[in-house]
C-alpha cells in the first residue's frame, strides 16, 4: 500500500513539474509550426498533432504567440490558443487507465497478501489451539503422575508398616515357639516322673501284696 501512494506522490509531482515547463497540442488538430510570429513566416514543421508535448522557450508581448521545441529539438512559433496545460484527453485515458492498472494490481497484490495474512492467522490459531490441548494433556499426566506419586508414598508406608507388623508377629510366633518347647520339656519330664512313679508303686504293690495275703494251711505240717 506504500508503494502505490508513493507512486501515485511521483505520478502527481511529475505532473505538476511538466505543467511547469510543458505545454500540450490541444483538440483534434494539427498545428504548424512557424519560424515567426505570423502565418507569413515559414513552416519549420509540417503540424503538430494534439497530445504532443513541447517546451515553451518564450512568448510574445501580446502572449498570441509562443516559441516552443518538440522533443527532437525543433524549434518555433505557434500561436498560443494551441497550447493547454493538460496533455489531450486521449493521452490523459492512457495515463489513466495506466495508473488503474497499476492500482488494480496493487490491489490484487494486497488480496493476496491478506489471504496469505487470514491463512497465517488461521495456522497460527491452530498451532495455538494443538499448543494449548497438549498443555492441558501435559497437566492432566502430570496431575496424575503427582497422584500416582502420592499414592506410591503411601503404599511404601503401608509395605513398611505391614513389614514391622510381620517382624513383631515373627518375634512373637519365636517367644511362642521358645514357651512351646519348654511346656514340652516340662510335660515330658513330669510324663518320666509319672512313669517312674508308676513303676514304683507298681513294685511297692508286688512286694506288699503277698504279705498281706494270707498263709494256706497244707496237710504237710
Amino acid at each position: 500500500m506504500k508503494k502505490i501512494l508513493l507512486l501515485l506522490v511521483l505520478i502527481t509531482a511529475s505532473s505538476e513539474l511538466f505543467s511547469q515547463q510543458q505545454r500540450y497540442i490541444r483538440d483534434e488538430l494539427l498545428v504548424p509550426l512557424r519560424s515567426g510570429q505570423g502565418s507569413q513566416y515559414r513552416i519549420v514543421h509540417k503540424g503538430l498533432i494534439s497530445g504532443t508535448a513541447v517546451t515553451v522557450l518564450e512568448t510574445n508581448d501580446d502572449k498570441s504567440y509562443s516559441r516552443v521545441k518538440t522533443r527532437r529539438g525543433t524549434e518555433g512559433w505557434i500561436q498560443s490558443q494551441y497550447l493547454s496545460d493538460q496533455p489531450a484527453g486521449r493521452d490523459l485515458l492512457k495515463i489513466a487507465n495506466k495508473n488503474i492498472a497499476k492500482l488494480e494490481e496493487g490491489n490484487k497484490q494486497l488480496k493476496q497478501q491478506l489471504q496469505e495474512t487470514e491463512q497465517q492467522e488461521r495456522s497460527a490459531s491452530k498451532q495455538l489451539t494443538d499448543i494449548t490441548e497438549r498443555n492441558n494433556s501435559t497437566s492432566k499426566e502430570l496431575d496424575d503422575i503427582k497422584a500416582l506419586s502420592a499414592n506410591a508414598i503411601q503404599l511404601n508406608a503401608d509395605n513398611q508398616r505391614i513389614l514391622e507388623e510381620n517382624q513383631m508377629l515373627i518375634n512373637k510366633v519365636e517367644v511362642l515357639s521358645t514357651d512351646n518347647q519348654r511346656l514340652n520339656d516340662n510335660n515330658d519330664s513330669d510324663s518320666f516322673l509319672n512313669g517312674a512313679f508308676a513303676v514304683l508303686i507298681g513294685v511297692m504293690i508286688t512286694l506288699m501284696v503277698p504279705r498281706l495275703w494270707p498263709k494256706k494251711s497244707t496237710d504237710w505240717a
